[in-house]
């Protein structure tokens, strides 16, 4: 699928099945986010890609004594 994208950072508020559809609830800054152009690219059909960021540290792994 070729055409407009728009990327944007937000979070999963919510999401729900009733067994042949999922809705997912999504909030967006409005500063990260054009309303323009999601009207306009809600017009048509879409595909979603949701990708996760690491915001958390993982613990450290200390360096062991028997070497």
């Amino acid at each position: 699928m070729h055409g407009k994208v728009i990327r944007f950072n937000g979070n999963i508020n919510n999401f729900k099945s009733n067994g042949e559809k999922v809705t997912i609830t999504l909030s967006v800054d409005t500063a990260d986010i054009s309303l323009d152009a999601l009207n306009d690219i809600a017009a048509g059909p879409i595909m979603i890609q949701l990708e996760a960021s690491q915001i958390e540290l993982l613990p450290q792994v200390e360096a062991s004594d028997e070497e």
